[in-house]
């Protein structure tokens, strides 16, 4: 009986021992599971944390060594994969959109306008001089044959635009400028003003065919090839009446997205006339980040405009004007021409031409 006794004493220690044993276990794997919830909680809080740091493809990383130090060796150009065959470099596709986002917020015509993209030379549309004949017929009506809508074909060029932006060595030494942003800037800012000229008044010889350089009709006698005008005597009463004859001579299927083109000068002359009620037709806009109306549609003020022409334009520009954009910019880096400082030549394709003319009005100001 009493070797029962103490084998269950010994037992009820060992039970005691084995619950202690385990009770500490779970104490560490309790402190451990607390260990790595808390190290899981900071990484959340890191990864939330906004990014300091910029990944560059190693395009653009090959384009800031050739902007900042040029590439002297034949062996390491021939490796890359952006370079061009007459010695420059072409500018990667990040730096390009960001050229092309300068260009459309300085370039009225271009923002307004339609931008196609192309790889080849030009771009080859089919547009419709005349409407279709359509009519109405019976069940058991004869069908008559109706003519069919009159095609031309329009072939838009992409001309060549040049900028030579320069910059002094030390500039392109110091690493905390951006010199990609500060590149495309330049070249937005050189090319802006040229491209818009020619969107206006280009000839079509070796840039684009502008919206000015057509010939003008009357109203109402509008033709392919030829834009609807109307002489507007500012120091007339009638001046109003004559805008808004010019407004009305707008098909409607064109006013939706219409506005009216002007320079500074013309817009204050313009901002003076008057209704038959002696109200104005300009109307202000109510913030700071919304265009003036005339007549209900918005103005917008273009300082490329020749201040000697007196004009205004109004049109639904989208449907009218259509720019056409060559994928690639070219960069060629040039140190020696201009010592102490680096010129970069650089040259990019676009043209522009009317596509529909029956989307265009424009007004002449006069003094009679």
């Amino acid at each position: 009986m009493t070797e029962i006794m103490t084998s269950l004493d010994e037992l009820n220690v060992s039970i005691k021992d084995f619950a202690l044993e385990q009770t500490k276990k779970l104490g560490q794997v309790e402190e451990t599971l607390s260990k790595t919830a808390a190290r899981l909680d900071q990484v959340e809080v890191a990864l939330k944390r906004p990014q300091v740091t910029e990944a560059k493809s190693l395009e653009c990383d090959g384009f800031g060594r050739f902007v900042r130090k040029g590439i002297d060796d034949i062996s390491i150009k021939s490796m890359i994969s952006a370079d061009d065959a007459k010695g420059g470099y072409l500018i990667p596709h990040s730096a390009v959109q960001l050229i092309n986002q300068q260009l459309q917020s300085r370039s009225i015509i271009r923002r307004l306008a339609s931008v196609a993209t192309i790889t080849n030379d030009s771009l080859d549309l089919l547009v419709e001089k005349s409407e279709p004949d359509v009519g109405w017929v019976a069940e058991t009506d004869r069908r008559d044959e109706t003519s069919a809508p009159e095609l031309i074909k329009v072939s838009i060029p992409a001309h060549e635009i040049f900028a030579k932006p320069r910059v002094s060595q030390r500039m392109l030494d110091d690493a905390a400028i951006n010199i990609e942003s500060w590149l495309a800037e330049r070249i937005a800012d050189k090319m802006a003003k040229t491209e818009n000229q020619a969107f206006l008044y280009g000839d079509g010889s070796a840039k684009p065919k502008g919206i000015l350089a057509y010939p003008a009709v009357a109203l109402g006698k509008g033709e392919w090839g030829k834009i609807e005008s109307i002489s507007l005597a500012l120091n007339k009463e009638t001046a109003a009446d004559a805008l808004i004859d010019l407004f009305y001579a707008m098909k409607s299927e064109y006013l939706d997205g219409a506005c009216w083109i002007m320079s500074r000068a013309v817009a204050a002359r313009i901002r003076k006339l008057k209704d038959g009620q002696g109200s104005y037709l300009w109307q202000p806009a109510l913030a700071a980040d919304q265009p003036n109306l005339l007549l209900g549609y918005p103005v917008y003020l273009c300082d490329d405009m020749k201040p000697e022409e007196e004009k205004l334009i109004f049109a639904n520009i989208h449907k009218a004007y259509q720019v056409v954009d060559r994928s690639n910019i070219n960069v060629l880096r040039d140190p020696f021409s201009a010592k102490p400082y680096v010129e970069f030549y650089t040259t990019k394709r676009v043209g522009g031409d009317v596509i529909n003319f029956d989307a265009v009005k424009i007004a002449n100001l006069t003094e009679e």
